[in-house]
């Protein structure tokens, strides 16, 4: 597997919390992880290395997304994070942490193969900022 370098820019909107900013402005490679069960963003990643991208394969059944808490560290350090569903069959489900939402509601589902949620919390509710 190779990897393609982002792009970096410094015209990024200053709209956007400065740490979101400087994550976009230095070139940095995503780190993903494929997933076949139930899982917590960023909690079972291994080595403190949190992964971008999660590639979710629902064949088996129906896979639950639990975000963190939007206090978690890593939330808070603006980190964004791809939710991706690579197959046809059952649902991905993401739920947001206890009553914290995900524009406006504690669950998204996807079902369709190819379907993914990218997503941002502000520190206070989560946002899908991409989807398809």
């Amino acid at each position: 597997m190779s990897y393609t370098e982002l792009v970096s820019t410094m015209t990024i909107s200053s709209d956007l919390p400065e740490t979101v900013n400087e994550n976009f402005r230095t070139a940095h490679f995503l780190n993903s992880a494929a997933k076949t069960a139930n899982f917590t963003v960023w909690a079972d990643d291994t080595a403190g290395v949190p992964f971008d991208v999660y590639l979710c394969a629902s064949a088996g059944g129906n896979v639950t997304v639990t975000l963190p808490a939007v206090s978690d560290t890593d939330v808070a350090a603006g980190r964004v994070v791809t939710i991706f569903k690579v197959d046809a069959a059952n649902d991905v489900i993401i739920d947001a942490d206890g009553s914290e939402t995900i524009n406006g509601a504690t669950t998204v589902t996807m079902s369709s193969q190819y379907n993914y949620r990218t997503i941002f919390s502000n520190g206070t509710e989560w946002f899908v900022i991409s989807s398809s």
